[in-house]
């Protein structure tokens, strides 16, 4: 039985029983001591870091965008506003997949091809994690209730409000005020680090106009504000925030109600007009037709749209004329008669016998008199400075640019700003050409002909001013040689702006201050001089202006031109839908200023038009500087010419102020 059977050991199994628990004690509590350690590793060693992450989690710095300072004319009417919209936004770091999230944000809002390659572009600009990115400007009311319904299924992606650039007048300041869009790549690389970190949230800049020369002004100071997101990207709740800096107001010497009447009176033709008050300096107006759309351009123009206005060769709507030079003809003889007068080549009885034509010296080329008279038959006959200016005889002219010679009609034409741009804020505008034997050896590396001079004594050949030049011109001319250059900035935040100029141009000083009546006097008879028994005798723009309003109630200096057309380009010349011809017809200018002659009131606009293929100045152009003169005279400034002639010094003081 001692065999078989055996008897518990109890004891040992209590031992081997109580080694066991002290193992499994010492293994529970070493594991408790290294959990206890890794919760000291986590909340007090690493603390800082971890609550970093954390809060890097569901807290969000983010830029304040500043509003956008607003633009005004001379009168406190809005050309420039900021309009309220929501914008369908991304943040891509918060979205799984962008693709599947674009697909069907498609089912609900409708995505074109251009929202999303615009969107691409922005991400790739975009240089703040975790920032919203634009999808869609401009959501509708039914677009944002079918986001919102389906928010739960869109992390990332919210319903953000944005101010963005409204321009009321549309076309009408297309080009002279411009326009605001996104900003590109290399706009951003253009910007030092301290300028990049203030367009921080903002997706716009300005492009053009006055919206790009005073961008600084206009922009403002970005703000900051930390936010609590949640997992959906959702904005909770602002936990600090320093505020934007807005843009500065800015007011324009602009009137809108001139800038209205001057697009009215161009009528269905394509051209420019350029209005100066030559009292200060503000440009009145600034009109280039036909223009576009720049609301088209704030939120991103589609491809479309876009092609629509680059592929209008004839029209051609992004192209400023205002500010782009063309041959300025005839409208440089009052110019380069003054020249002759204070060089002494010419006086106030000097006279040619014009018989219809010019020929130099030893050269049978002969350089024909284009006038309306010459083309009627024969020349102007005896012909003095004033009958050659205000019946624009050609080949009075051609004598004297012939005497004068290219130096000395460049030195004296150039104090007009001819060749340079006079204007303190339009940067952006063309010096066009007032050539020179330098300028042609330079760019032609050709020598400069007696010819090359001729040509140039009517503002043709290789001599080019934009519209802005021509009223700069007849401004300076309309102050008696006295020089304030052009400019668009009239007030900053109500507070009147007086630009600081480095270098200011002189004034154009005559040896005879005579001379200026003379000239003045001489360009009023192409207004105002009326038939009499000599066929020959009357004002080139008098029948179209004058004689067509018998009470014109003030005097009006001016001058008529017409520019051949230099080249149409081979696409236009194969199209079929164009008449080719039309486009072959000179274009037509006309410059004046008013009131002229008139010794109670200084004169108050001056005035240069510019109509593309419109043949004649004086019939075409004259009018439209007519038009926008009356508006001006008349109905903005309301000037009772009858009681100031009379003497109302009363009137006098408040035309003056």
């Amino acid at each position: 039985m001692a065999g078989k059977w055996q008897l518990k050991d109890h004891e040992a199994e209590r031992a081997m029983f109580s080694r066991r628990l002290v193992v499994a004690a010492v293994f529970v509590l070493l594991l408790f001591a290294a959990l206890i350690m890794k919760l000291v590793n986590l909340q007090i060693s690493q603390y800082d870091y971890f609550s970093a992450r954390s809060d890097g989690n569901r807290l969000h710095s983010q830029y304040v965008p500043p509003a956008r300072g607003l633009i005004f004319d001379n009168r406190g009417k809005l050309l420039a506003d900021n309009q309220p919209i929501f914008n369908l936004t991304i943040v891509h770091e918060q979205v799984e997949d962008l693709e599947v999230t674009l697909d069907y944000l498609d089912t609900l809002i409708d995505l074109s091809d251009d929202e999303r390659e615009q969107f691409a572009n922005r991400l790739r600009r975009n240089r703040v994690p975790f920032s919203s990115v634009p999808l869609r400007y401009v959501l509708s009311d039914a677009e944002k209730s079918r986001v919102a319904v389906n928010s739960y299924k869109l992390p990332g992606v919210a319903i953000e409000p944005q101010f963005v650039r409204q321009y009321p007048l549309a076309e009408l300041t297309a080009h002279s005020v411009g326009y605001v869009s996104e900003i590109n790549r290399a706009e951003l690389d253009s910007l030092d680090d301290e300028e990049r970190e203030n367009y921080g949230g903002t997706n716009h800049i300005g492009k053009t106009g006055i919206e790009r020369t005073y961008e600084d002004l206009l922009h403002g100071t970005v703000g900051y504000e930390i936010v609590e997101k949640n997992n959906r990207g959702q904005v909770m709740r602002r936990l600090d925030r320093t505020d934007p800096i807005a843009g500065k107001n800015i007011s324009l010497y602009l009137d809108s109600q001139l800038q209205t009447a001057a697009e009215a009176a161009l009528g269905d033709f394509r051209g420019a007009v350029v209005a100066i008050d030559p009292n200060t300096g503000g440009i009145l107006a600034m009109v280039s037709k036909p223009g576009f759309d720049p609301n088209l351009f704030v939120t991103g123009i589609s491809s479309k749209n876009y092609g629509v206005l680059v592929t209008d060769n004839i029209n051609t709507p992004l192209f400023d004329r205002s500010t782009n030079p063309y041959p300025p003809g005839s409208t440089v003889k009052p110019f380069l008669g003054l020249g002759g007068l204070h060089h002494e080549l010419v006086d106030y009885e000097f006279t040619i016998e014009d018989p219809g034509y010019f020929r130099l010296p030893g050269v049978s080329y002969r350089w024909g008199d284009y006038t309306l008279r010459t083309a009627i038959g024969g020349g102007h006959g005896h012909t003095d400075l004033q009958k050659a200016i205000y019946q624009s005889c050609d080949t009075f002219f051609y004598d004297l640019g012939n005497r004068m010679g290219i130096d000395t009609m460049h030195g004296f034409m150039s104090q007009f700003g001819f060749g340079q741009n006079f204007a303190v804020d339009i940067n952006y505008a063309r010096t066009g050409v007032l050539p020179s034997r330098d300028w042609k050896r330079e760019t032609r590396g050709e020598p400069w002909y007696p010819g090359d001079t001729i040509n140039s004594s009517i503002g043709q050949g290789y001599m080019w001013a934009t519209p802005l030049q021509l009223a700069t011109a007849a401004s300076i001319m309309a102050n008696k040689g006295k020089v304030i250059q052009p400019r668009m900035l009239k007030a900053v935040d109500g507070v009147p702006y007086e630009p600081v100029i480095n270098d200011p141009v002189a004034d154009v000083v005559v040896n005879d201050p005579d001379y200026w009546r003379y000239i003045e006097e001489s360009m009023s008879m192409v207004v105002h001089r009326a038939y009499n028994d000599v066929f020959r005798e009357y004002g080139t723009a008098y029948e179209a202006i004058a004689m067509a309003d018998r009470e014109m109630p003030y005097k009006m200096a001016g001058k008529s031109g017409s520019a051949q057309v230099v080249g149409i380009s081979q696409a236009i010349m194969q199209s079929e839908d164009i008449n080719v011809s039309d486009l072959n017809k000179d274009h037509a200018l006309f410059i004046s200023y008013a009131p002229a002659e008139n010794p109670s009131i200084k004169p108050q606009i001056a005035i240069a038009v510019f109509v593309e293929n419109g043949e004649h100045g004086s019939s075409v152009a004259g009018p439209i500087a007519k038009a926008v003169t009356d508006a001006y005279l008349l109905d903005i400034l309301q000037i009772d010419f009858e009681a100031l002639n009379s003497g109302g010094d009363e009137l006098l003081s408040l035309v003056d102020e």
